[in-house]
């Protein structure tokens, strides 16, 4: 379980305690650990709270507890980060690290940090008090962190369309390897009491009046069994894998053509 508040910075401690009992009973100072949540706040230098790890955090426990669910701790709801703290390693922070805005300068970033600012995100969610502790300037920062992540989301859009384009192409190329493989096989036959003509090949048996579908509208209304069986009887073979719907479309065309 994670929780995704990127206005908050959690990280998990060692507290080192006095343990009044025990020292009494052993005549010298004792003292115990403790591992605690520090969660800050974006904007908020005044605010920082503490809370045993294992302790159970209300908000969460109460809808965990409404879903029938039990109690659930701070080490639970930032689990990432607890896992990070056991390892021994960097707790991470979710989104994009201030290091990776190009509008900020270093200067920036670290008065940023300093505010319990640690990510774009933070910063273009800022508002109200939070926002005003930037002074000057900081509605434009909190608009540029804005714009970053718009751009940045725009750019996925963009990386992820090419690669479904590249996947087609991919799956277009392989299927015509197939039809020119089986194209290839296609041998010359002499049917029985005819003479011999070098021009005759073995076919597949196929209606002669079967109408040919127009392939700009017919074809991209039948479903996907359809179009693979109709390529297995005109080019001998079922599509391998799983093909598109469109390269299936594209394929039919070809065959529907040639």
């Amino acid at each position: 379980m994670t929780s995704n508040n990127n206005q908050t910075t959690v990280v998990f401690r060692i507290h080192t305690m006095p343990d009044a009992t025990a020292s009494q009973k052993a005549g010298r100072p004792i003292f115990s650990d403790m591992e605690v949540c520090d969660i800050a706040f974006a904007g908020n230098t005044k605010t920082r709270a503490t809370f045993p790890a294992h302790e159970a955090e209300p908000n969460a426990t109460r809808e965990s507890v409404k879903d029938g669910n039990g109690v659930v701790t701070y080490a639970m709801l930032y689990n990432e980060q607890y896992r990070a703290f056991k390892a021994g390693v960097s707790q991470p922070t979710s989104g994009t690290p201030l290091s990776e805005a190009p509008f900020l300068a270093e200067a920036k970033r670290r008065e940023l940090k300093a505010l319990n600012i640690h990510t774009v995100e933070a910063l273009a969610g800022l508002d109200g008090n939070p926002l005003k502790q930037l002074g000057m300037g900081g509605r434009d920062l909190k608009n540029q962190a804005q714009a970053y992540l718009d751009n940045a989301a725009g750019s996925a859009d963009v990386t992820a369309l090419a690669a479904q384009n590249a996947s087609l192409l991919e799956q277009m190329a392989d299927l015509r390897e197939q039809i020119a493989q089986m194209s290839g096989r296609n041998t010359p036959v002499k049917e029985v009491g005819a003479t011999a003509d070098p021009n005759v090949y073995a076919t597949h048996d196929e209606p002669e009046t079967e109408a040919r579908p127009d392939a700009s509208t017919d074809f991209d209304k039948w479903d996907d069994d359809k179009l693979k069986d109709y390529i297995a009887e005109h080019n001998g073979s079922r599509p391998r894998g799983n093909p598109s719907h469109n390269t299936l479309v594209a394929a039919a065309v070809e065959l529907a053509n040639g």
